[in-house]
């Protein structure tokens, strides 16, 4: 026994300096690791650090000690779990940890501890070690990387009411961060045992990973929470500058400019780029860019870049929220706060124009103007509100004798504070105003005149913007608000044709109907992701990546049958997870409903639990669809027919939604 753990230990060595030499020869760059930012709102952790822990050669997996399992220590982070205490535990290869070992002691948190280590050199590996206060917490724990940003998240539900918040601040990290903390640390080096306490001072982090185009503008998607500084424009207005702090950005994104799409052939482009590695920097650029927005998803993890006609003229969603307080406090800081409840979460966008800070609230058509009242005759802040459309209402607040701090809003979007600081007393008052839309669409210039000692002003209901014709009422206007996000992967594709029949590829035909799905379910207000849009190789790994990356709602493969038989024909819808039974249920049931057997002449197969590999890996709950087959002489003919292909889009559609309800 002695003889064979010896013999073990000189393999593991001969294997470790075998790692270091081929380390050494490919010439690959450590990834320096300095710190751990902590988010004080106990969601993520950002490993800091600079560098790439990715090299040119191929992977090397070296044996564990004591276990039959092997780790990748070259190109791949290794994260695995350990119970008693429960912990997760991060390996990232071909990297150095700047200092000595640490441990960070959280409060407020379902972290107990973080130890921060050099677990091994040659090769180096440096090990991060999260312990959490029971079993559950650990399946809550996910680990993104691009190579060289590690973003750990641990909270399993992003919008909670843990904490608030910015959105919208002057110039980033503020003194007022502390007084929305959450969670806090101290800070132990364990080769001195010295304690120091540490404060998270930034209040959120995110992870920037995906945009897409609709038909009037960008959608820029991540994890996290957006924490968006104001708008800096230069003094043509053909060019904006949005930086987003504490943001990651996803190594595809960097330096890419997209085109914004505009039904008006409004021309206008955004271009990402890496400010630092704690900002990202939008930049907009078009005729005038003042007349763009960038409105706030309610899970405060998206933006929508389009312009300000689109967005007023939009349905943002069709359950429209309702106030239920408004409240005007001050702290001892000072600042002013004016907070607005709302009864369900809130799609939003900011801007200054003319000396005022405008809050548009896209899905809200009744703002309580009785609250509203009640709150002002308390208020020292001058506050109007004004409904814009049926389901809109912008706040407006005159800035010129203010210092605007910053604007926040809780996590869980349903709540609005706008942070204020009064100018000093040397600086003279503006008299009194009240707002009040104009009722005369006649009106396209300010008229007063006195009443009392108030100034009542008469504006137009749209009197940042000039007037436009209204374009034409779409019958299912596109949406942000819902939220809901569905994958959808077209099997095969490029060197794999899938299966062949008649002169004909099976991954040309699942491209087909999954556009078709794409396509319908849009216009639906459902965000689609696609794993190949065109005949493109993935391998079941990069399908399986990518989904679990976007952490959708649903995931639905779509494929087209084979067998030696040519006889065989019919549908099948398969799962593998208990939680992927329901939604295969609901789409096979129209899918293959009596009508459509009938129509289509052909036959239920059944819904079959099968352990394809992207439905056993895949984390959202997730289905294969086998619409006919493709060796089959008959249903061949029928499924290549664009009426086919439609009428399978349709069901599957159908299904979908009644899961997704």
């Amino acid at each position: 026994m002695k003889l064979f753990k010896f013999t073990a230990i000189i393999v593991f060595s001969l294997m470790m300096a075998l790692q270091g030499i081929l380390c050494s020869a490919y010439g690959a760059e450590n990834f320096k690791i300095k710190d751990i930012v902590i988010d004080n709102s106990d969601r993520l952790i950002y490993i800091r650090g600079a560098g790439n822990f990715k090299s040119a050669q191929s992977a090397v997996y070296v044996p564990t000690p004591n276990s039959n399992n092997s780790i990748n220590l070259i190109n791949n982070i290794t994260t695995f779990t350990i119970s008693s205490p429960f912990r997760y535990v991060i390996d990232v290869p071909n990297a150095t940890l700047i200092g000595s070992s640490r441990n960070y002691k959280l409060q407020n948190s379902i972290i107990q501890n973080v130890a921060l280590s050099q677990f091994s050199v040659n090769p180096n590996v440096v090990r991060i070690v999260f312990t959490v206060n029971k079993q559950s917490d650990l399946s809550k724990f996910k680990t993104y990387t691009n190579g060289t940003d590690i973003v750990v998240k641990y909270n399993s539900s992003i919008i909670d009411n843990s904490i608030q918040y910015k959105f919208y601040t002057p110039s980033g990290d503020s003194a007022q961060s502390a007084l929305l903390q959450n969670t806090s640390a101290t800070l132990t080096y364990n080769n001195s045992n010295d304690v120091i306490e540490i404060n998270p001072r930034l209040q959120t982090k995110y992870y920037l990973s995906q945009v897409s185009q609709n038909s009037d503008g960008l959608i820029l998607r991540g994890l996290g929470q957006i924490s968006m500084q104001r708008a800096s424009y230069n003094p043509e207005n053909t060019e904006a500058t949005v930086i987003l702090d504490s943001a990651t950005l996803a190594k595809k994104l960097e330096n890419k400019t997209y085109n914004i799409p505009s039904s008006n052939k409004i021309k206008a482009s955004l271009t990402i780029s890496k400010l630092n590695t704690r900002k990202v920097k939008l930049t907009l650029e078009s005729d005038n860019t003042r007349d763009f927005r960038f409105v706030v998803s309610p899970d405060g993890q998206s933006l929508f870049v389009s312009h300000r006609t689109y967005v007023i003229n939009t349905i943002f969603s069709t359950n429209t929220a309702k106030v239920n307080s408004y409240k005007m406090t001050k702290n001892s800081s000072g600042y002013s706060i004016f907070d607005i409840v709302f009864n369900q979460s809130v799609t939003y966008d900011v801007f200054e124009l003319n000396d005022n800070f405008y809050l548009d609230v896209n899905n809200l058509g009744d703002y309580n103007a009785l609250l509203f009242e009640q709150m002002l005759k308390t208020s020292n802040i001058k506050v109007s509100a004004l409904k814009i459309s049926q389901d809109k209402t912008r706040f407006i607040i005159p800035m010129k004798d203010l210092n605007f701090a910053y604007a926040n809003i809780e996590s869980n979007s349903k709540s609005i504070k706008l942070c204020f600081k009064e100018k000093p007393a040397n600086v003279p008052a503006v008299k009194n105003e009240v707002v009040i839309a104009s009722t005369n669409t006649n009106k396209e210039t300010k008229e007063e005149y006195k009443s009392g000692n108030i100034n009542v002003v008469y504006i137009p209901k749209e009197d940042e913007k000039p007037k436009v014709e209204k374009p034409k009422k779409k019958k299912e206007p596109p949406t942000i608000s819902s939220m809901k996000k569905v994958v959808l992967d077209p099997g095969h594709g490029g060197a794999d044709s899938g299966a062949i029949g008649g002169g004909y590829y099976e991954k040309t035909l699942n491209l087909a109907v999954a556009k078709l799905v794409q396509e319908k379910l849009e216009k639906k207000n459902i965000y689609v992701y696609m794993t190949r849009t065109k005949d493109t190789t993935m391998t079941l790994e990069d399908r399986v990546n990518y989904s679990n990356e976007l952490a959708p709602d649903i995931y639905v493969s779509i494929h087209t049958n084979s067998t030696v038989k040519e006889d065989s024909y019919g549908v099948e819808t398969h799962y593998y997870k208990d939680d992927s039974y329901e939604l295969a249920q609901k789409i096979h049931s129209n899918f293959a409903s009596e009508k459509n057997l009938k129509k289509w002449e052909t036959k239920d197969r059944g819904v079959i639990k099968s352990c394809f590999y992207v439905i056993n890996h895949t984390e959202a709950p997730s289905v294969l669809i086998e619409m006919g087959f493709i060796s089959n002489l008959e249903e061949r003919a029928k499924l290549l027919t664009k009426d086919r292909q439609e009428q399978i889009a349709d069901a599957i559609v159908k299904g979908i939604l009644e899961y997704l309800k």
